[in-house]
């Protein structure tokens, strides 16, 4: 299956990594002299299956960046919209429709081309409307000992959220307020869990809650055909939101 990709790439740098870094822009935040999007940038342009890229975020920061890497009219850059969500929609407006969009965080460094390949095979392998990569903490502690992430406890076990998603792009549209009050939940499993149902928050509090239950709650709810993803990438489960992640990625990258 081949892919194009929207890096989200467009926060202001107001939150806790202002404490390390005065960049203007969380993308350009710099690990081991290069600014993290660059990091992201380079891990998804080495992925097989992928054949262009849209970065969202601040055109007069990141043009640069796509300019002096000579790879001509792969990657194209977009200004960026208002929230998160609205970054989702300026990016998969430039991918049309019935390509597969596979969605990036801009701060996930780590990522590397295998690993986004192997989740597109997964996501190939068990066809859907919108696949969402979770890892377990198994992966994670492995690989990055003491990182702090969210992790929640499922029956399928305890897993954290991916910095990936892949979507057909009209599903957005279609499901765009329901899509939007998800991610704006992203890190509050209860709230996110709110939206499907009590059913779902008491399977979930008892620890009983599975993928499956997610999956099919999603269809008899919201007639989308989602699926959750458990991939053995630990690279794709990690991203830099705090000063300790920076001292983490400079460890590792610099």
């Amino acid at each position: 299956m081949r892919v194009d990709v929207a890096i989200l790439a467009g926060a202001d740098n107001t939150g806790r990594l202002s404490e390390v870094s005065d960049a203007k822009y969380e993308a350009m935040v710099e690990i081991g002299g290069k600014p993290m999007v660059e990091w992201v940038l380079d891990g998804v342009l080495s992925a097989k299956s992928v054949d262009r890229v849209v970065i969202v975020g601040p055109s007069d920061a990141l043009q640069p960046i796509v300019d002096r890497k000579n790879i001509g009219d792969k990657v194209l850059v977009v200004e960026r919209g208002g929230d998160l969500f609205d970054n989702v929609m300026v990016g998969l407006s430039e991918i049309a429709d019935g390509r597969k969009a596979m969605i990036v965080a801009g701060d996930a460094v780590f990522i590397k081309g295998e690993s986004l390949d192997g989740f597109v095979a997964m996501c190939a392998r068990d066809p859907a409307e919108v696949h969402y990569a979770v890892v377990a903490r198994e992966a994670i502690e492995a690989e990055f000992p003491g990182v702090e992430r969210t992790y929640v406890r499922l029956a399928d076990g305890t897993v954290t959220g991916g910095n990936v998603f892949m979507v057909d792009p009209p599903v957005v549209r279609k499901n765009h307020d329901i899509i939007r009050k998800a991610l704006d939940m992203r890190k509050n499993p209860v709230a996110l869990g709110s939206l499907l149902g009590l059913p779902i928050i008491v399977k979930y509090l008892l620890g009983r809650l599975s993928i499956a239950d997610a999956e099919r709650r999603v269809w008899n709810k919201l007639r989308l055909r989602g699926r959750g993803v458990i991939v053995p990438y630990s690279d794709i489960g990690v991203d830099i939101d705090k000063p300790s992640d920076v001292e983490l990625a400079l460890r590792m990258l610099a």
